[in-house]
């Protein structure tokens, strides 16, 4: 079991460092992308994005629902509940909030609009931070 901890931890961590990266190198670099090259950056910027961060956030959140349900001996389950619950906060942020304003930016290159997305884009950073203590607190007990 201390391998899928590791890799549990491990993951937490990429993920917390893969939403603090596209937040703040790449939300925030937006507004100085001329409107002629902003829908191939962003596209670009977004499939990238889906490779390095969202894929292994999928399966982050896959981990920690298997980790639930095996429930191994010695690890607290109410971390993971509370881990899990700012994941699925994470992703209705980014389904409800997050990727409707980028398929606008992506369309518009409207500047307003990327500043409500990094504004409203720290729900989505937030959860990932206290997914990540919640993380800790699994992986010190």
């Amino acid at each position: 079991m201390s391998t899928w901890l590791l890799i549990y931890g491990m993951l937490s961590a990429y993920c917390l460092a893969g939403c603090l990266m596209e937040h703040f190198a790449v939300f925030a670099g937006w507004p100085a992308v001329g409107s002629g090259e902003f829908r191939s950056v962003q596209t670009a910027q977004g499939h990238g994005s889906g490779i390095v961060y969202v894929v292994p956030k999928v399966a982050l959140t896959v981990l920690v629902i298997v980790l639930l349900v095996v429930r191994p001996d010695g690890v607290p389950w109410w971390p993971l509940g509370a881990g899990l619950a700012a994941l699925t906060a994470s992703w209705i942020s980014f389904v409800v909030i997050q990727l409707p304003l980028q398929l606008h930016i992506r369309r518009t290159a409207e500047r307003r609009a990327i500043v409500r997305l990094l504004h409203s884009d720290w729900i989505r950073v937030t959860a990932m931070a206290a997914h990540f203590g919640f993380a800790v607190v699994v992986l010190a007990s």
